[in-house]
Order: C-alpha cells, then structure tokens, then sequence
C-alpha cells in the first residue's frame, strides 16, 4: 500500500527524475494541490517506464497502460521549487508492474503511491517475457516481494 513508511526513504530508490512546481499547481490557500501530486506521480512512472523501456510501445502492439493508483499526500508544499521523484519496481506479476514512488521537496517527503501498469497486446494481457523481467529486476525496491 501507498501507507507503507518504506516508500518515504528516498535510498530505495533506484530510478530519479524531476518535476517543476508550476504556480499553478497551487490550491486558494497557496499549498500544491492533491491533482498536482498525483501529476507527479505519473511523471516518477511515465518517465521509468520510459527510461527502462518496461512498456514501452512496439511495432507488434504491445503498449503499457496504467491499471490503478494509490496515494498517500503526505506534507504540505509550496510554490517554488523542483520536485526530485524517485521510481523503483515492487512486484512483477504475468502481465504487469507495479511500481512505487514519492516526490520529495526541500528534503521532505510530500507525496508516495503504488502505481500497476498492465502490458496488452490489443485489449489483452501480454505477458512479460524473461529478458523483461530480468531487466525489471535491477529496479527493484529493498524489502518488496512478489505476493
């Protein structure tokens, strides 16, 4: 789950990027909103899946499309800044990833989710092949096991 205190360590982490805090990522009272964090989120994803090639879209169809999140907000933010977001895999199954991450600003953790990408080849689940799974492995997060 998203609650789970081992997505706020940013060591585990084995894949960063960043993301800017625009203005308009803020709510009325001057905090970035919850919309804005979840944005975050899915660029920690997109630009994992895009980095390791997980699921990335091929000639034979084979696409990636996002099956489910769960986030945690977890401490105010403001204007200004840079997000620095950390990615890393916690469970491989048939079919699909599951990926955790969260988004620190100032040294603080504000944001963590779990975030499941399904592969399909057409409206199908595709399975992820060995040398996929060999890949998605270096990614792994500390102390997360398959179920």
């Amino acid at each position: 789950m998203s609650r789970d205190k081992r997505l706020k360590d940013r060591s585990i982490y084995p894949h960063w990027c960043t993301d800017t805090v625009r203005f308009s990522d803020q709510d009325a009272a001057g905090h970035v909103n919850n919309v804005a964090l979840c944005a975050y989120m899915e660029t920690a994803r997109l630009t994992f899946i895009r980095d390791t090639g997980a699921m990335a879209g091929s000639a034979d169809g084979v696409r990636g499309i996002s099956a489910g999140m769960t986030v945690s907000f977890l401490a105010e933010s403001h204007w200004p800044g840079q997000v620095e977001l950390g990615t890393g895999v916690i469970r491989i199954g048939k079919s699909s990833i599951t990926v955790g991450a969260a988004g620190f600003k100032d040294g603080v953790c504000i944001v963590a989710a779990e975030m499941t990408v399904v592969r399909l080849k057409g409206n199908e689940p595709h399975p992820i092949d060995a040398e996929l799974r060999k890949s998605l492995e270096k990614y792994r997060l500390p102390g997360f096991y398959d179920a």
